[in-house]
């Protein structure tokens, strides 16, 4: 009879353990929504609160970026409607404040560069590279010619 006894606490320590296991699959889970909420929900709230913040200080006179790619300077702020005005000929535009991708405070004397003003300063830039190549390898020809 003692093999009867060993039998009957082999499977009461069978079922201990199948129960922690199925505990085990019940807080996985909850653990893999907890790390979502986490690691998704969490930073995208703050995020928005930070965007209704930045809408919140817009003023008149700052710089936005629209989420359509437009650049302009705000002229007019009525609830949800803000006026800016883009381009060289000071084109208005009236926009949702939902369309603002981006607020930079306005600084006097301060605008976007242009994409040509910085390709002008590059390509400037090259040909001073150009030229300082040029002189350098006319002063090794000269170097030779002397020699």
């Amino acid at each position: 009879m003692p093999t009867g006894c060993v039998s009957g606490t082999a499977d009461a320590a069978g079922t201990a353990a199948s129960g922690g296991n199925s505990m085990l699959m019940m807080l996985f889970p909850i653990l893999l929504i907890v790390v979502f909420i986490v690691l998704i929900i969490v930073p995208n709230k703050r995020k928005e609160k930070q965007f209704k913040n930045m809408l919140g200080n817009l003023r008149i006179g700052d710089m936005i970026k629209t989420i359509g790619g437009f650049y302009g300077k705000v002229v007019a702020i009525k609830e949800d409607l803000i006026t800016i005005e883009c381009g060289p000929d000071k084109t208005k535009l009236v926009l949702a404040k939902g369309a603002i991708a981006s607020v930079e405070s306005f600084e006097e004397g301060k605008e976007i560069p242009d994409k040509t003003d910085e390709k002008k300063d590059k390509s400037d830039d090259s040909d001073k590279k150009d030229d300082k190549a040029d002189e350098k390898k006319e002063n090794s020809k000269s170097a030779k010619k002397g020699k």
